[in-house]
């Protein structure tokens, strides 16, 4: 069949209808992709371009020979929920860039190393106070010195503020601070730690003689802070003893109540 007299594409529309204006890509009329409502020919609408308005900066998809063209991606809102752990650590370090340490629950060796290093860090930034919050319900007796020991290390002076329960081991730390304070409700417990172990003869008499030194050690940071004979303090510390924050000071444990 001869193409010659084949109507073209507008002539096969109804008669009198307006040709719909091709776009270039995809079926006649049909707007390409990131164009927001074809409109009629000559009345723009809402969205659509005019005098004085651009197109709008729609991200589409670009057209692919042979395949229908497709719909731009819509943009869906994102936000961040910040978890427990997230806000505990942007707490954490709001309050260590006051140069301020919180020690609470139990003091164990994971939670001494972590203080070791946030007290180191303040001490290599500079030389001004440090202030120790110390709430430890009980703690383990290496732990305790370590912390204590770290204290020591650093020429910032670092002031302990004791609130709730100060028990065991745990004074260690109270009495290597200069200044010590304490909530006026707060609790003191002097008592030794206890010592368990299991192995050979042979390590359970090392053991014991680590233990040994490490109670006198204790023994002697509170007495140094409170200026009392180590023979006392060894007394004290024995059977147990519980002081509210008026007879601590008066033991001399701490220097102010709060």
């Amino acid at each position: 069949m001869s193409t010659k007299n084949r109507p073209t594409t507008s002539a096969l529309k109804h008669p009198g209808a307006a040709a719909l204006p091709h776009t270039g890509a995809g079926l006649p009329g049909r707007p390409r992709a990131g164009v927001l409502g074809a409109g009629v020919p000559g009345t723009p609408g809402p969205g659509v371009p005019g005098p004085g308005r651009p197109w709008p900066e729609i991200p589409g998809v670009p057209d692919v020979p042979g395949q229908p063209e497709r719909a731009p991606q819509p943009i869906l809102p994102s936000w961040y929920e910040p978890t427990a752990i997230t806000l505990e650590r942007e707490l954490a370090d709001r309050l260590l860039a006051e140069r301020v340490i919180l020690v609470g629950g139990r003091l164990d060796d994971a939670l001494a190393n972590h203080v070791a290093s946030q007290l180191l860090l303040l001490g290599a930034q500079s030389n001004d106070p440090i202030k120790l919050h110390l709430s430890a319900t009980d703690a383990d007796l290496d732990a305790a010195l370590s912390v204590a020991a770290a204290m020591d290390l650093i020429t910032a002076p670092v002031h302990v503020v004791a609130r709730g329960t100060v028990r065991g081991a745990a004074i260690a730390v109270l009495a290597a601070a200069p200044q010590r304070e304490a909530h006026r409700h707060a609790t003191f417990v002097l008592s030794a730690p206890h010592f368990t172990a299991d192995g050979t003869a042979d390590e359970l008499a090392a053991l014991a003689e680590e233990h040994e030194h490490q109670t006198a050690r204790l023994r002697d940071l509170v007495a140094q802070a409170t200026a009392r004979p180590a023979d006392e303090i060894a007394a004290d510390l024995d059977p147990g003893r519980v002081l509210d924050a008026q007879q601590a000071q008066a033991y001399g444990l701490i220097t102010r109540i709060l």
